[in-house]
C-alpha cells in the first residue's frame, strides 16, 4: 500500500472515530439522562430514548476496531461496560427454564386502544378478536389501559361482555374522560380473585393519564395490583404519518411537523416524571406485596424506568429474553409496556404476545408470593 493509500485509510478512519466518539458521548448523556429529571434537563431525555440507536452503533464501530484500531475498540468498549447495566435492561438474556407452579396467579396488561372503536369499517371484527385471544389467555387478572365502555343500549358492548367471557366477575374501572353518547374511555382491571379495595393515583398534569390500584385476595395473601397508564405523547395522525411519508413531503412542511413532536415529546418526558413520582410514592405506601403494570410510554434507558426498578423488579428482566419490543404503532420504539413487582413476589414466563390487534401488544406473566 503506498504512502497515499495509507494516508487516505488513516483519514477515514480518523473521521470514522470522530463520530465514534461523538455516538460514545451520546451514549454516556443516554446513561446520564436515567438518573437526572426531565424537568431538570429536558432534552437529555431524548438521548435515552436513542439508545437502540447509539448502542447498536457503538457495537457496529467496535465490529470494524476489532480488526483495523485496537485502541478505538477498547474505548468503545469501556463506554459500553460503563453502561452494561442499561444494555441489561434493553436486551435481556438469562437462562430462566422454570415454569410457574399450579399455584401461580397469571397477569395479562394490554393497551388495547379503546377496541378501534372508531374504525367503522372493521370495529367489531377487531373487538371479537381481542375478546377471542383474551378468552384463551385464562388469565387470574387482566389489566387493561385504553380501556371503552359505552352505557346501555349500545350495540358494542365490552365491559358486560368480558364478565361473562373471561369470567371475570369483580372489576375496579376508571374512565379518564367521557366522549359523545354515553362513551367512556379509561383503565379498567378484571378479576376472577374478590377485590377488598379499590383505589386511585390521579394526575395533576394530564387528567387523561391515571393510575388505579385494586387490592385482591388469593386465598391468605392479599396483593395489590398498580394499573397505570403514564405520560401520553398525543401525537396527532399527521404527527404520526410523518413515519411512513417523509419523504414524499416539502421539507418545510417536515421541519414543522418535527419541531411539533419535538416538541410534544419533551412535554411527554417532563409530565411522566411527576406522574411516576406519584405512583411510586403509592407503591412505597402500599401495605400488600405490589404489581405494577400498565402502559408507561417509556423505554427501559429512562428516568421513568429508573425510578420504578429502585422499589420493584422487571418480570421481564428477569424471565425472558430479547428486546421485547411492545409498541407496534408508526412511531419507532421499543418496549414502553412493563409489568413490575416486589421482592417478595417470583415471576414466571414474561411473555410478549404476538397480537397486532391494537398499537400495542399484549403482555402476560405468572407470580407466586413467596411464603
Amino acid at each position: 500500500m503506498s504512502k497515499t493509500e495509507t494516508s487516505n485509510k488513516s483519514f477515514i478512519l480518523g473521521v470514522l472515530f470522530l463520530i465514534n466518539f461523538i455516538v460514545g458521548l451520546c451514549l454516556l448523556g443516554a446513561y446520564l439522562s436515567t438518573h437526572i429529571s426531565p424537568n431538570t434537563i429536558p432534552y437529555l431525555s431524548f438521548l435515552g430514548l436513542a439508545y437502540p440507536v447509539l448502542i447498536w452503533t457503538i457495537i457496529g464501530f467496535s465490529i470494524l476496531w476489532l480488526f483495523t484500531r485496537f485502541k478505538y475498540f477498547l474505548f468503545n468498549l469501556l463506554i459500553f461496560l460503563i453502561g452494561f447495566n442499561h444494555f441489561r435492561t434493553f436486551y435481556s438474556f438469562n437462562n430462566a427454564t422454570t415454569t410457574h407452579s399450579t399455584n401461580a396467579l397469571k397477569l395479562t396488561s394490554y393497551n388495547i386502544r379503546i377496541f378501534n372503536v372508531y374504525g367503522e369499517k372493521d370495529k367489531f371484527k377487531t373487538r371479537d378478536n381481542i375478546l377471542n385471544y383474551l378468552k384463551n389467555e385464562h388469565a387470574d387478572i387482566y389489566c387493561f389501559q385504553e380501556f371503552y365502555h359505552q352505557q346501555s343500549p349500545t350495540k358494542f358492548k365490552t365491559r358486560d361482555t368480558i364478565l361473562t367471557v373471561l369470567n371475570t366477575k369483580n372489576y375496579h374501572e376508571r374512565y379518564t374522560h367521557e366522549m359523545t353518547g354515553k362513551q367512556f374511555s379509561g383503565l379498567a382491571t378484571f378479576t376472577s380473585y374478590p377485590i377488598i379495595k379499590k383505589g386511585s393515583v390521579a394526575f395533576n398534569n394530564d387528567a387523561k393519564n391515571y393510575c388505579i390500584y385494586t387490592d385482591i385476595l388469593k386465598e391468605r395473601d392479599t396483593i395489590r395490583i398498580f394499573n397505570a397508564h403514564i405520560g401520553s405523547i398525543r401525537l396527532t395522525p399527521d404527527d404520526q404519518n410523518i413515519f411512513d411519508n417523509i419523504q414524499n413531503k416539502t421539507i418545510d412542511k417536515n421541519e414543522k411537523q418535527i419541531k411539533g413532536i419535538v416538541a410534544r415529546l419533551k412535554i411527554a418526558f417532563e409530565k411522566r416524571a411527576i406522574q411516576i413520582e406519584q405512583v411510586m410514592q403509592e407503591v412505597k405506601n402500599s401495605p400488600y406485596e405490589t404489581i405494577l403494570c400498565g402502559d408507561f410510554n417509556d423505554t427501559p434507558v429512562s428516568y421513568c424506568y429508573k425510578q420504578i426498578t429502585k422499589q420493584l423488579n422487571d418480570a421481564f428482566i428477569e424471565t425472558a429474553n430479547g428486546t421485547g419490543k411492545t409498541y407496534i404503532g408508526k412511531i419507532p420504539s421499543n418496549r414502553i409496556d412493563y409489568i413490575f413487582h416486589s421482592d417478595n413476589i417470583t415471576p414466571y414466563e414474561f411473555k410478549v404476545h404476538d397480537v397486532d390487534y391494537s398499537d400495542h401488544k399484549p403482555i402476560s406473566a405468572y407470580f407466586e408470593v413467596i411464603k
